[in-house]
């Protein structure tokens, strides 16, 4: 470990990231944040990162940066967006500060005024809830249902595993790393259930998936024709598609073409991704009357506040209800 004084404010960011154990998208979307903090700081305060310690930075840089990218008001869509932008470079900036701090590369910091300051400027906000249709995820569904079988073994492969995925996606909630992580021996056929290990934030959870999604796992695994005694070994999605060759695990950026090109296909005009299917659980889970907790437990969420933002649709109960008083709801005619 550098001593504080001699670290320059750039090394002290590559030490960070070096040091954090971070998730390869967690640590993409924290350097964008660190990259704008620091550029502000040089441009708005003459500190050159290069050349200056880290002992230059303070709590007055963080809640000016904050000053600067937060908006005048949280109304219209794009200003949603930038209070979300905003909220997640701060959270990457005081992750910084604190490591800082833990470390003492920099004593004169105080995260706990930091905090008190930040909580004085914020506004209250809660995210507004996510756009996806579950309408879209099950015409997604039934469209590579309904995919002819290829007489070409390889492109029968990865019909098959398109298949497989789309269906563990949804009836799991995995995210897309958790997703690519997975191995076959993580997935427990006879319960219906599969181990995450080491998700977001290193926890781990138990996943579930229904009957359907195991024929087609079963249906992928046999026509990729896993054999030996390492199948378990074997990644559960592989990247490319060969017979008797498993390869290598399915990237995220695959994943997500896929799931692209299958909403297009599909006939689907809002944009689908694979984060898309984990709102789409949320809200069948809760539409089913399954419990927040046990919702709360299935989608790996620390928080019940965080939990509340994905089952968005419980305003569809509400609406039901309301209906149910005063009648159903008929659209005017001429409305359009």
């Amino acid at each position: 470990m550098n001593a504080a004084s001699d670290l320059t404010i750039t090394e002290s960011v590559e030490q960070f990231f070096a040091d954090l154990r971070l998730s390869p998208r967690t640590k993409k979307t924290y350097r964008a944040a660190m990259n704008r903090f620091i550029a502000f700081v040089h441009e708005e305060h003459d500190i050159d990162p290069d050349r200056k310690t880290v002992l230059a930075l303070s709590e007055d840089h963080v809640t000016d940066f904050v000053a600067h990218v937060m908006p005048a008001d949280i109304r219209a869509p794009e200003e949603v967006s930038q209070m979300r932008t905003a909220q997640t470079q701060l959270a990457a900036i005081r992750k910084f500060y604190s490591y800082l701090s833990a470390y003492d590369l920099n004593p004169y910091l105080s995260t706990e005024k930091l905090r008190t300051r930040i909580q004085a400027m914020m506004p209250r906000f809660s995210p507004p809830p996510p756009d996806v249709q579950t309408s879209d995820l099950d015409q997604i569904v039934r469209y590579i249902k309904r995919m002819p079988h290829e007489s070409n073994p390889t492109r029968e492969l990865r019909r098959r595993k398109v298949q497989a995925m789309i269906l563990f996606l949804y009836r799991t909630g995995v995210r897309v790393s958790e997703l690519c992580g997975l191995r076959r021996r993580d997935v427990d056929l006879s319960s219906g259930t599969a181990g995450i290990y080491r998700a977001k934030g290193g926890k781990s959870r138990t996943v579930h998936f229904d009957a359907e999604t195991a024929e087609s796992l079963v249906a992928y695994w046999s026509a990729r024709k896993d054999t030996g005694r390492s199948t378990g070994n074997y990644p559960a999605f592989s990247g490319r598609d060969r017979i008797g060759e498993p390869g290598t695990a399915i990237s995220p950026r695959t994943v997500e073409q896929i799931v692209a090109d299958l909403g297009s296909a599909a006939g689907v005009e809002n944009p689908i991704t694979p984060h898309s299917f984990r709102h789409g659980l949320a809200t069948e889970l809760v539409r089913r009357r399954v419990r927040e907790s046990t919702v709360q437990t299935i989608l790996g969420h620390a928080s019940p506040a965080t939990t509340r933002i994905y089952v968005h649709k419980t305003a569809m109960e509400v609406a039901d209800e309301y209906q149910e008083a005063f009648g159903d709801y008929r659209p005017p005619l001429g409305g359009d």
